[in-house]
């Protein structure tokens, strides 16, 4: 079991390469942190607000396989109260992966100077 290939807004990507850039990650790691965000921060079903005009970018295969993906494909379940098949799982995933990526790009937005966002994400 493995994530499908998803794709992210123009917005999603410049804040995923932010968010890389600030925590010195790579970017399956950088897509993780946001989809954990993203679900942490949700209370139920969120909304497809994320189009944007920007060029899309493909999330590849297999980013979130195994134990991940079944760890975070229950959290989903869970967090959504309803019983969901592997495509309504990975287009929910693609949502929660945006959202984080918005609170996170909030969140660096608001750092101060003396702040390091490696301590807030913790949050």
């Amino acid at each position: 079991m493995a994530n499908r290939r998803m794709n992210l807004s123009g917005t999603g990507k410049e804040t995923l390469d932010l968010l890389c850039e600030v925590l010195e990650i790579d970017r399956p790691q950088g897509i993780k942190i946001a989809l954990a965000k993203g679900i942490a921060n949700t209370t139920g079903k969120i909304n497809d607000d994320f189009k944007d005009g920007k060029s899309k970018w493909t999330i590849p295969d297999n980013i979130i396989k195994d134990k991940e993906f079944l760890l975070f494909k229950h959290l989903i379940i869970n967090e959504m109260q309803v019983a969901l098949n592997e495509d309504e799982i990975t287009q929910s995933m693609l949502l929660y992966i945006e959202y984080g990526l918005k609170i996170i790009k909030k969140e660096i937005d608001n750092l101060s100077s003396l702040e390091d966002y490696r301590i807030i994400v913790l949050n």
